[in-house]
């Protein structure tokens, strides 16, 4: 259930951003409104007029207009992944490769190239997409890649990046936080799976 006067409190006093901690959906509720609002103004609309924001029913309360959402805020508003050594522990890392082995890992990215990186110019193979994962040190021809990647696979197709195309969570992650990738249902999907790291003793 959504706390709707937490969603008020953060609409108006927000708390600062922390890349250790998971904002709530009420945290994200508010961001979606205050960035309605931001982009009303910009665009040269009127929030009073539009009844976004204070000058709606879920943050103006009763007898403003009824706010009206078109998607569920809190899973299309922006994310960023946790901290990349949340991923750096022995399950994270490991490489799971699918029945057929490597070959059918590489045949899984062809495909997945194939389908959303058609435009690109130098498309990687299966192999050559493998590889970008794979490495620790990608150039900016190589993150715009992934980049497009993340911005155009399906949520199912992504998650099989583990199971069926032999890339390790931590290999994952990392090349989210090397794209500045926040899209929200792979930034969720893949934050299941951060451990913060014991505290040094």
């Amino acid at each position: 259930m959504i706390d709707y006067d937490l969603v008020r409190a953060y609409y108006f006093d927000p708390p600062p951003r922390d890349p250790a901690r998971v904002p709530s959906d009420e945290e994200l509720i508010a961001r979606y409104e205050r960035r309605r609002v931001e982009d009303c103004i910009r665009r040269g609309g009127d929030p009073a007029a539009e009844g976004l924001g204070p000058h709606g029913s879920m943050i103006g309360g009763p007898g403003k207009p009824t706010t009206v959402h078109y998607c569920r805020a809190e899973r299309t508003t922006p994310l960023d992944p946790l901290p990349l050594h949340w991923w750096d522990y022995p399950r994270a890392r490991m490489r799971i490769l699918p029945p057929g082995g490597q070959q059918a890992a590489h045949d899984f990215l062809a495909d997945l190239s194939g389908l959303h990186l058609a435009g690109i110019a130098n498309r990687p193979s299966g192999p050559a997409l493998s590889r970008l994962f794979h490495s620790a040190r990608l150039t900016d021809a190589d993150c715009a890649i992934l980049a497009h990647l993340f911005g155009a696979v399906t949520a199912p197709r992504f998650k099989d990046l583990r199971t069926r195309g032999g890339i390790s969570l931590y290999e994952i992650a990392r090349a989210l936080h090397a794209t500045r990738t926040r899209r929200p249902d792979l930034v969720r999907w893949i934050n299941r799976f951060a451990v913060r790291p014991e505290p040094p003793a």
